[in-house]
């Protein structure tokens, strides 16, 4: 007797979409509730709620999905300037938002999430 076990993989088994862009860069959003379009070149991810990322597609390079999500690191800009509401560094110290941030990982606060980025 011949027995074949297939496993198949939906979308809905994993809980990430990353996004791999031309300079290599990731960046990796929750997959349930996910809805994309394309919209004037752009890729455009969104739930009910929120937008998550908008992306031209002219700079991705590749998207998967994933168990897991890559460093947390946004490299992608997902807000606008006008959105954001604080801005802290690593060590929990509130930045001034009309100035030139430094180089390094700094945690922006936006009227509906909170995001993790890096500036060259």
């Amino acid at each position: 007797m011949l027995c074949t076990l297939f496993m198949g993989a939906r979308a809905a088994d994993f809980n990430y979409l990353v996004f791999t862009l031309n300079d290599g860069s990731e960046q990796a959003i929750v997959a349930t509730g996910l809805n994309i379009t394309f919209t004037d070149g752009n890729l455009v991810a969104t739930t009910a709620n929120e937008t998550l990322a908008t992306i031209p597609l002219i700079t991705l390079q590749k998207m998967r999905f994933s168990e897991s999500s890559t460093t947390g690191i946004s490299t992608l800009s997902t807000f606008s300037e006008d959105d954001i509401k604080a801005i802290y560094d690593l060590q929990g110290r509130m930045m001034p938002l009309d100035s030139q941030l430094p180089k390094g990982t700094y945690i922006i606060k936006t009227s509906g999430r909170t995001i993790k980025v890096f500036v060259k």
